[in-house]
């Protein structure tokens, strides 16, 4: 639910871009938006982003050069975070 909501708002944008013509010239702000969301998402998104970030038959440069900061400048995953999730998901 969490994921359709982020992820919901960004087609929204891209659809608008296409209505107005404006695919090039927003190109860096939505490649941005991109790391941003799999940022937010957690370790196994960006760890899907890193891998992304190599692939020039999937995204365009921009979008690629976004996503390559993710494999130089990941933001820090709080471990009590981690350690509750574990728990929770192992139900201890």
């Amino acid at each position: 639910l969490q994921l359709m909501s982020i992820v919901g708002g960004f087609f929204s944008s891209i659809i608008v871009d296409l209505i107005t013509g404006n695919i090039e010239k927003n190109d860096v702000l939505r490649a941005r938006q991109i790391r941003e969301i799999v940022t937010s998402l957690g370790p196994a998104y960006i760890k899907l982003g890193q891998a992304l970030s190599i692939r020039p038959d999937i995204l365009s440069p921009a979008a690629m050069n976004e996503l390559q900061q993710l494999c130089d400048k990941v933001p820090s995953y709080d471990n009590e975070i981690a350690m509750e999730l574990l728990r929770q998901e192992l139900g201890k």
